[in-house]
């Protein structure tokens, strides 16, 4: 029986999740072809047998591990849904728009403050004026030589200026309690419009990884599936074969093996590119076993 077979026909650039179901696909395949062509030599059965078990055995671990590997890879893609259709560019943008609005919104607040800098000075300014105006006129002498009354024109107009001031002071206050919230929505606008674009990225990403994984397994999952179940089969014949002939021989043979390996040689025309050989080798495991090569 051959030994040096390479079978080994592995697609460029797999994703790490990937490897191990390649290296279990073709064990299985090496191992479908070893039991195949033992069944001609009996004794050789047990071996071969048992290494096709073990094959199996990891074939059916690689499935499970593969189809857990595309789900973790196309989950968070799915959990995200449509996000990744929104415009990256168009949400960084009118972030960009938002944090304008916001830094423009600041400087009005900052020119609002600087106005009531200069409002309160000239606030107390005025008030210290008319506490001297009242000081003075309060003397008899004074509003003599001035002319003028106790209750005169300057204080009034002192009055309206220091009350003009106060008006301003607080219309300023508002004005600039409503700068500071509306810069601060621009903020958070801003913000979110950030945080929505890195959000529309990573769900690209996300899209983009998953599709480049189930590029990968597709490669992988249909012929190690098929191979797997061919191995099944033919492991579950020969198992079956050997409770009737524990060891096999030459005139009981293996009829239900020999039936199975050739539905197999069958399927094994749809397992793709690099399965060839192993079809070679199995229709002349088959001819052997049933006397015709």
């Amino acid at each position: 029986m051959e030994t040096g077979m390479e079978l080994k026909v592995s697609p460029p650039a797999l994703t790490p999740e990937v490897a191990p179901a390649v290296a279990a696909r073709d064990r299985a395949r090496v191992a479908l072809v070893a039991l195949a062509e033992a069944l001609g030599t009996p004794d050789s059965v047990p071996t071969a047998l048992a290494e096709a078990e073990a094959a199996l055995s990891q074939a059916q671990a690689a499935l499970k591990g593969l189809e857990g590997a595309r789900q973790a890879a196309v989950g968070p893609a799915m959990a995200r849904g449509t996000l990744g259709d929104e415009d990256e560019q168009r949400l960084r943008q009118l972030g960009a728009k938002a944090e304008e609005a916001a830094a423009q919104l600041e400087r009005e607040e900052r020119r609002a403050r600087q106005c009531q800098h200069w409002l309160r000075a000239g606030h107390g300014l005025t008030m210290g004026l008319m506490v001297l105006c009242v000081a003075v006129l309060s003397l008899d002498s004074v509003r003599t030589t001035l002319g003028v009354t106790e209750d005169c024109h300057l204080l009034r107009a002192l009055t309206v200026v220091a009350v003009s001031c106060e008006v301003a002071l607080w219309r300023l206050g508002t004005s600039r309690r409503h700068l500071a919230t509306a810069a601060g929505h621009q903020r958070d606008m801003a913000l979110s419009l950030h945080d929505r674009a890195q959000q529309v990225a990573a769900t690209r990403a996300s899209a983009k990884a998953a599709a480049d994984t189930n590029k990968d397994s597709a490669v992988v999952l249909g012929p190690l599936t098929k191979v797997t179940q061919a191995l099944g089969k033919l492991v579950d014949a020969v198992t079956q074969d050997r409770g009737v002939t524990p060891w096999g021989t030459r005139e009981q043979g293996f009829p239900t093996a020999a039936q199975e390996l050739k539905d197999i040689i069958v399927a094994s025309g749809t397992w793709g590119v690099g399965h060839e050989e192993v079809t070679r080798r199995l229709e002349a495991a088959h001819r052997a076993l049933v006397g015709q090569g």
